[in-house]
């Protein structure tokens, strides 16, 4: 028996693959057929619903508008009644006889008769406080049985003509027995009286065609008015429930729907609109239990479920037949290739599943062909951009060389006549600081595709780009004898335009001269980039053609004396302002200098610049700013005339200020010298005082006063009365001479101010700081 048991496993084993697909066959039968019953199941529902519904509806609409009728005819009937002569006279007059009175009574029976819906007529006369009923005869207000019709009367508003109410009527002579009426109210003196005729009317009796159309077991029919009263129900109904159904369908007009009440189970809510004689509005209310409209298409789902049973049974035995038929093949090529592959290991595992091993090995050769051709795919484009460098950047290659090289990388390179377009970075170096050298890379492989792209079109082959690294890309673009580049001008400025559009990349263009041979290709395009150069003082994105290039050298440019005794007396005065008008002054002729000679000569001014700055300060050596390295490092950096001018001025400028704080400096140190040396000298002068020492400096008072404080953080008078203080101090220490004479000998104008003086400075007398001192 285990041994039955473990042979099995093992055949499961190796028929994994079969079981999976009978699996996957049997859960999309079970898939299929759920999906088939669930949707046949909810759109049968769905359409039975409709159906009773759609018919409900109109049964409910047609019942509604009938009994709408009749209800409408009674209260004509009753108005018509109203209007008789003799009843509204009798109804309105303070005295009348036996035989007016029998009269009257016996209209009400004729009126009452003449309508099978009415149940009773009353005339209500406010003058005589006494009721005609159809049913009683004569009654007195306080003992008639319907007080509620009173009540009414006496609560109505001014504004309320006739009007209707549904209620239940206790009757009379008949022990408590009810009856639902209702009841027509058709008032005869508004704000007078309460005087009234009053008609009655059965409401099972005028509701008969509603309880006709709804004969099925626990349906139920019920009227609600405009004031949500109930006038009318088969079942008895509380508040609540009255609530809630009226709320339900409170904004509708004609129609159903399902409704879930609290307090029963789901039903169908049928319901239709009507108005009673511009009077009140009645809603028409039928419910329908939804099991009792499903219980048929119950009986229906369990039949279908057997049937899809039986369906279920019968494919399964197919698919395992087809399963059978379709793994068959499939065990087959499996064994195949796993003889093929015994082997080979997978991962470093035996695979269980065949077909799992069979799509390894498949996805596996897969990638190793996507592999290699991707790798020759790759090392093909490398080697056609690494030839193309070399051979731009100095490589030396015969004719026949270069052919051979260009025919075994599929290059088309032009013998008759080719030329250079140099596309330069501008802002170099915020470039690299932005990105990192993988994505400069990337950058540049990008505008190597725009640019490209751009040029090459059907009638324009044999354009070549190649990312030359750092910041530029070359072009090598077909040229007949005496064309250059600019023949491509217009395709060279839009390309130039979609680098800066999709790379946000900015660059200057240079356009270089005919080359006659492949052998040309280095000197050309060392020309080109040197004339991409001339961004230095064309600007960034300047598009650069032959012309720019082609400019006689000129000498360097030298200085005006003029200008430069100008610039020198600004440099001595450390005027700032001065200095940069100067400045830009001899820089506006370099602009029109190539790019070699403006270069030369701005370093030349700078240098200039640099030893008059070196003769004001004394200094041998001035900061790095001003080296001649600097200047250099700046104009590779900032790329152009602008930049670097806005530099030199910075520079300049900051050097001028310092200078001129330094002088400033220096020279209040000096006025303040002054002021204490002539304090020193006269001390002993009683005259000695600020207006003394401006004078004798040829300053104003407030100036002299103000920049002593300043410098000193204290006032000249403090200083004065100070070095007084300590020089009569130390006479008081070394001699025995009287107080008096000494304080007089240096200044003092008065003893009483010494004394405050000398207190205030040390805290006691002169007499007892001598004491204390001299012991």
């Amino acid at each position: 028996m285990p041994r039955l048991k473990l042979s099995r496993l093992n055949f499961l084993k190796q028929r994994s693959t079969f079981i999976k697909i009978i699996i996957y066959f049997v859960s999309a039968n079970i898939i299929v057929l759920a999906v088939s019953f669930i949707a046949l199941y909810s759109l049968s529902s769905k359409t039975l619903l409709k159906e009773i519904g759609d018919h409900s509806e109109s049964l409910l609409v047609n019942g509604a508008k009938n009994t709408a009728q009749l209800m409408e005819w009674s209260i004509n009937y009753a108005y018509s009644s109203s209007s008789d002569v003799q009843i509204e006279s009798y109804a309105l007059s303070e005295q009348h006889s036996d035989l007016d009175t029998y009269a009257v009574w016996s209209r009400l029976m004729n009126i009452k008769k003449g309508n099978p819906s009415i149940d009773s007529v009353y005339l209500i006369n406010d003058y005589t406080h006494q009721i005609i009923d159809s049913r009683l005869g004569v009654n007195e207000f306080d003992s008639f049985y319907d007080q509620e019709v009173l009540q009414r009367l006496r609560t109505r508003k001014l504004t309320d003509g006739a009007f209707l109410i549904p209620r239940t009527l206790l009757l009379p002579l008949e022990s408590g027995k009810e009856k639902k009426v209702i009841t027509a109210i058709v008032p005869y003196e508004t704000g007078k009286s309460i005087s009234a005729f009053v008609l009655n009317v059965d409401a099972d009796n005028i509701m008969t065609l509603l309880q006709n159309n709804s004969n099925v077991l626990e349906t139920s029919v019920f009227v609600l008015n405009d004031k949500k009263e109930l006038v009318f129900s088969t079942v008895k109904l509380d508040a609540e429930q009255i609530q809630e159904f009226s709320q339900a369908v409170e904004k509708e007009a004609n129609g159903w729907k399902i409704v879930k009440p609290q307090k029963s189970p789901e039903q169908m809510l049928v319901y239709a609109n009507t108005s009673i004689n511009g009077i009140q509005s009645w809603r028409f209310i039928e419910t329908i239990p939804k099991s009792i409209i499903l219980s048929k298409i119950t009986w229906l789902r369990n039949l279908t479920l057997l049937l899809f049973a039986g369906l279920f049974a019968a494919s399964l035995w197919v698919i395992i037949l087809l399963s059978k038929r379709v793994y068959s093949p499939i065990q087959e090529l499996v064994h195949n290739v796993m003889e093929q592959h015994h082997a080979e290991q997978l991962d470093g595992q035996n695979e269980a599943n065949e077909l799992v091993y069979l799509s390894q090995v498949f996805v596996s050769q897969n990638e190793r062909i996507h592999e290699l051709t991707e790798h020759g795919r790759k090392n093909k484009f490398l080697a056609r951009e690494r030839f193309i460098r070399e051979l731009l950047g100095g490589l030396t290659l015969s004719i026949a060389e270069i052919r051979n090289n260009c025919s075994e990388l599929g290059i088309e390179l032009s013998e008759e006549g080719v030329s250079v377009a140099i596309f330069r970075i501008d802002q170099f170096a915020s470039f690299t600081v932005r990105y990192s050298e993988k994505d400069q890379r990337l950058l540049r492989f990008a505008m190597a595709n725009i640019i490209q792209e751009s040029l090459q079109t059907d009638v324009m082959k044999g354009i070549l780009t190649v990312d030359m690294g750092k910041d530029h890309v070359a072009v090598i673009l077909p040229a007949g004898r005496g064309q250059s580049a600019v023949m491509y001008a217009g395709k060279l400025q839009q390309a130039q335009r979609l680098v800066a559009q999709f790379l946000s990349i900015g660059t200057t263009v240079a356009c270089g001269k005919h080359l006659e041979g492949l052998n040309e290709l280095h000197e050309g395009y060392m020309e080109t980039y040197e004339m991409t150069q001339e961004r230095f003082r064309l600007g960034q994105g300047a598009f650069v053609i032959e012309e720019y290039a082609d400019a006689s050298p000129a000498e360097l440019y030298h200085m005006p004396l003029e200008l430069e005794r100008q610039m020198v007396q600004a440099i001595h005065r450390a005027d700032a302002s001065a200095f940069l008008n100067s400045l830009y002054m001899a820089i506006s002729s370099l602009r029109e200098r190539p790019y070699f000679e403006c270069k030369m000569s701005l370093i030349t001014l700078f240098m200039e610049i640099r030893r008059s700055m070196q003769e004001i300060t004394h200094q041998p050596v001035l900061p790095s700013s001003w080296s001649l390295t600097s200047v250099e490092n700046q104009i590779i950096k900032l790329e152009t005339l602008e930049a670097v001018v806005e530099w030199m001025a910075g520079v300049s400028a900051k050097f001028l200020d310092e200078i001129a704080a330094v002088r400033s400096v220096s020279r209040n140190a000096g006025l303040v010298g002054q002021v204490e040396q002539l304090i020193e000298a006269h001390l002993t002068d009683a005259n000695l005082s600020v207006k003394m020492l401006s004078d004798e400096l040829g300053l104003s008072v407030n100036y002299i006063r103000n920049l002593y404080k300043n410098e000193t953080n204290r006032s000249i008078t403090e200083t004065i009365s100070e070095k007084r203080l300590s020089i009569i101090c130390e006479e008081l220490i070394s001699s025995e001479a009287p107080i008096e004479p000494i304080v007089l000998k240096y200044g003092f104008s008065s003893l009483n101010t010494f004394y405050i003086a000398f207190k205030k400075r040390y805290g006691v007398t002169p007499a007892v700081y001598r004491k204390s001192n001299q012991k």
